[in-house]
């Protein structure tokens, strides 16, 4: 039976925001998730944990990824898609493996382990876990899954471009320009490498787990991430170079497993065409 005229335009209307405008939904996802943390930031309170306030700031950013993040996977019903329901099996774990130098690096050249009691570093792994959560799932779950029906590519880059675009909000942190530019581009090309992890084993778990672990390192170090402001310039550049160099370490290894899966690409971008 041939559907009325009327029927067909009220299905178009009805259909989900993803499949009528990826792009703009790829983009209110990003700009729901920043706008959401940047609030936080705002508040006239001092950040940190030594007072009520900062207190109430560092919960609430935490809650507020994971939060935001679960409102969209729900709303747009890709937990599955996100690959959160598929178990990280050892075959899918295999292409993940080489991103595991991206937190080991830092844990071998890095500064020493902060001295700091055991409560801080629980508090930590905490924040820690929710940046892993919230941060994976919002671009590597939501994000390129939307903008996949535009194709593979434009997906893996656009949901890159993105996750490092997030990082500008690390301006209202007291982080330096010159750090928040390096964490931007690194971000970029940890999200093409992470992004292709996703695509090639159908599994958000495994980069869940590197991102926990390079946050996690940086967070008991003595140089966790924090007001940078009185940093001398040429110590800033050389970290800024390091975090250029694992992001296009990250970058390189992503889009060669993404020439290693070239069937993987046809069969996705089949899918969203």
């Amino acid at each position: 039976m041939t559907a009325s005229p009327g029927t067909t335009s009220t299905a178009v209307r009805l259909e989900p925001l993803p499949q009528r405008r990826p792009i703009g939904a790829a983009a209110l996802a990003w700009a729901g998730y920043g706008l959401a943390l940047a609030a936080w930031l705002l508040l006239p309170w001092k950040h940190g944990t030594e007072s009520a306030g900062g207190w109430m700031i560092t919960l609430g950013i935490d809650l507020t990824r994971v939060v935001i993040t679960a409102v969209f996977l729900s709303a747009w019903r890709l937990w599955g898609a996100a690959g959160f329901g598929t178990p990280p099996t050892w075959r899918r774990m295999v292409p993940a493996l080489p991103l595991l130098l991206l937190p080991a690096f830092p844990a071998i050249f890095g500064p020493v382990l902060a001295d700091a009691p055991a409560w801080k570093f629980a508090v930590g792994a905490f924040g820690v876990a929710t940046v892993a959560f919230g941060e994976e799932g919002l671009f590597r779950g939501v994000v390129i899954r939307v903008l996949l029906r535009r194709g593979v590519r434009p997906a893996l880059f656009g949901s890159a471009a993105l996750f490092g675009l997030l990082h500008v909000v690390n301006l209202l942190n007291h982080s330096h320009p010159i750090t928040v530019a390096a964490q931007v581009l690194m971000t970029f090309g940890i999200g093409i490498g992470f992004g292709a992890v996703v695509l090639a084993t159908g599994t958000i778990w495994p980069v869940v787990a590197v991102h926990f672990l390079m946050d996690f390192v940086n967070t008991i170090q003595a140089a966790a991430p924090g007001d940078d402001s009185g940093v001398a310039i040429p110590d800033l550049l050389v970290n800024g170079a390091l975090n250029l160099a694992l992001g296009l370490l990250a970058a390189g290894y992503g889009l060669w497993l993404l020439r290693r899966r070239v069937g993987l690409l046809r069969q996705l971008d089949g899918r969203t065409t």
